[in-house]
């Protein structure tokens, strides 16, 4: 088993370093965007540009390319893949916030915030459809079949929070079942497409699928976590959950040991005074070792993977998991 504190820590930009194939990807990316996306048109150009430069660390594209090296190499398919869910990525962006009512997304206007919900919700599928035509253009109906199976997923765990998460008879099993689709599901899926564009057996694609769970879930419980953060350190609003009456792994885990009466109180306490007692009751800490679980799950699967000791992958995890914004 592999212990995810000594793992070597590195930075993303560090990590983008060390894989010599993503100034290659870069440049497809770019390229492809102009010629099989927007197409030279212009209104779309703009809309794109501008979600883009709001979401650009691609972290799905950079676990595809490094599961597709640890599990034999990078191809020409690695890279179409790495595009499709970076696109995917960000048309479920665009839908989030529609869903959400958010005009804001990291400080800065969303585009339904710019533009509406008619614009923001057609340009979302406009970068759906364009995407899977991208699988079709290069004659690979495997990644088309993996991308559509998480679309299937992602709309289904929205769904299931829609209706769910907002109840305070929700339960551990069903909050896991949301968030393996809603989140996990397209790290599966960019794990899945990394092996299968190695060209590795149906037994090292499965494996790298299960990896990608695994880091998907914890990826959620950080998020989690990070709600009950300081802004002024992650960056990201905090408290958004409760407000909502969404619930999270902490408040979930809290809330069965309270009374009625006791939840109605920490719902409606102002955030410092519920965040105190979260951390007294030891909601957070819980929360954690179920993250840990998670994060150890990913680092025994990726070092499954037949070259997973070539390359910093381990570190990748880490960055992806362990992240403070």
């Amino acid at each position: 088993m592999i212990d995810t504190v000594s793992t070597v820590q590195l930075s993303l930009k560090e990590l983008k370093a060390a894989l010599p194939e993503w100034s290659t990807f870069e440049e497809f990316y770019a390229k492809t965007l102009r010629s099989a996306v927007y197409r030279n048109n212009w209104l779309l150009e703009k809309l794109g540009g501008f979600l883009l430069r709001r979401s650009g660390k691609k972290v799905r594209p950079l676990l595809l390319l490094y599961t597709a090296e640890a599990s034999g190499q990078i191809t020409l398919l690695s890279h179409v893949g790495a595009v499709l869910i970076e696109l995917l990525h960000n048309a479920t962006l665009v839908h989030d916030d529609v869903v959400d009512d958010s005009d804001y997304r990291r400080g800065f206007f969303s585009l339904r915030g710019l533009w509406g919900n008619r614009i923001a919700v057609l340009f979302g599928d406009w970068l759906l459809a364009r995407g899977l035509l991208l699988a079709l253009k290069y004659k690979a109906p495997e990644l088309l079949h993996y991308t559509s199976e998480a679309v299937e997923a992602l709309a289904e765990g929205e769904l299931l929070q829609l209706k769910r998460m907002r109840t305070e008879s929700i339960s551990e099993a069903e909050y896991f079942e949301v968030i393996e689709k809603k989140t996990a599901a397209l790290f599966r899926a960019a794990c899945t497409m990394g092996a299968w564009s190695a060209e590795a057996p149906p037994s090292i694609i499965e494996i790298a699928a299960e990896m990608g769970t695994a880091i998907g879930i914890a990826f959620q419980i950080r998020d989690d976590l990070l709600d009950w953060g300081d802004s002024h350190l992650t960056g990201k609003p905090t408290d958004a959950d409760r407000r909502q009456k969404r619930f999270t792994l902490p408040l979930l885990w809290a809330f069965a040991q309270l009374s009625k009466a006791q939840r109605r109180a920490l719902l409606s306490m102002p955030f410092w005074e519920a965040r105190k007692q979260l951390e007294e009751m030891g909601a957070f800490r819980y929360a954690e070792s179920v993250l840990e679980q998670h994060a150890r799950r990913a680092h025994d699967l990726a070092a499954s993977l037949p070259r997973a000791a070539s390359i910093p992958i381990g570190a990748l995890i880490n960055l992806l998991i362990f992240r403070s914004q």
